[in-house]
């Protein structure tokens, strides 16, 4: 028996068993909503478009606690495609928790991955960008399949996920295979994360679909915040054998590394900055990197104001400085806008 098999086969045993224990908690469940709006000013000069309005991602779902043991979660994701419409509407996630324990909760569905969390969580700002694998597609932010997290100690937690390895906005691909997946956080000391992450999936090659190509994902974090002062960060992210992650193309490799800081001036206002550096590797017989025309730095600076709970804005500024030297950089003034509720 595979061992995504053996796996779904516990998660069912255990559903059954505890679904017919008595609990303590009421049902509840809330209504909930994100919405990431922006006006950007394209600062290059002799381009046609020189600014305008945009909404990027619209988010609705609901969540409902059945009790102590499970809970659910539906969220649908409105977002831009290259489909031919402005927003083309996706299920997110529509999983099952259970908690079994107080170190063991297993999830079933489409749900959030591990890949980037620890990241996105940390940097805070993704509703004016996203974190550097979500971006450059090392990984999909969710995804359908299975996952068990762990947790050992206060300090030390680990999840396990085995999914479809697509992303939530494509299907199975024909081969069937999944990716499997690892994610280890670890609080060393008060105020300080480090997260090893690593994936691996067999797909079709893109470049040469006769034969099964493996690829890997890797991906490393340190982060340190003093709560309402400051946080800084760092990662790095490797993938190999991919164009994306879901694109296998053997000796194709890649390299991400993003730096990011924060400083709180008051509850209300702070500034940030990040910088993001893209690398890939020069195949054989090749001059250049194979994705030399999307590799190169890309700074991001600025303000941000709290409106109150909920309700976010930024000022910020943000330049691409491409590897390709026949490639025009860009650069742009951004004041973004989120709502929650």
């Amino acid at each position: 028996m595979k061992l995504n098999k053996l796996v779904f086969v516990i998660f069912l045993m255990l559903h059954a068993i505890t679904f017919s224990q008595e609990t303590s908690e009421k049902p509840q469940g809330a209504v909930t909503g994100k919405i990431y709006f922006n006006y950007h000013v394209n600062t290059n000069s002799n381009d046609d478009q020189v600014g305008a309005f945009e909404l990027t991602r619209v988010y609705f779902g609901y969540k409902y606690k059945f009790d102590d043991k499970f809970s659910a979660k539906i969220l649908l994701d409105a977002g831009k495609n290259l489909g031919g419409s402005q927003y083309t509407l996706f299920v997110k996630n529509a999983q099952l928790d259970y908690k079994a324990s107080d170190w063991l909760t297993l999830t079933a569905g489409i749900f959030g991955l591990q890949q980037f969390k620890v990241q996105e969580d940390f940097w805070k700002y993704r509703y004016l960008y996203k974190s550097l694998d979500d971006e450059y597609k090392f990984g999909a932010s969710a995804d359908l399949g299975i996952m068990g997290a762990f947790k050992i100690s206060d300090k030390f937690r680990f999840d396990v996920t085995i999914v479809n390895g697509e992303g939530y906005t494509n299907l199975q691909d024909q081969t069937g295979n999944n990716r499997y997946a690892l994610n280890v956080v670890y609080n060393p000391i008060k105020n300080l994360t480090l997260k090893a992450y690593g994936d691996v999936m067999k797909g079709i090659d893109a470049i040469d679909p006769g034969v099964k190509t493996t690829m890997t994902n890797l991906a490393f974090f340190a982060g340190y915040e003093m709560e309402e002062v400051f946080r800084i960060g760092a990662e790095i992210n490797l993938m190999q054998n991919a164009i994306t992650y879901n694109t296998p193309a053997k000796d194709y490799n890649e390299t991400g590394l993003s730096f990011y800081g924060t400083y709180d001036i008051n509850k209300k206002w702070d500034v940030f900055a990040r910088f993001d550096i893209i690398h890939s590797n020069t195949l054989v017989s090749e001059e250049t990197s194979w994705n030399n025309l999307q590799e190169g730095n890309t700074i991001i600076a600025g303000v941000e104001y709290k409106v109150r709970k909920g309700i976010n804005t930024s000022l910020n500024y943000r330049n691409h400085d491409f590897t390709e030297i026949d490639k025009k950089n860009l650069s742009f003034f951004y004041l973004n806008l989120e709502f929650a509720f």
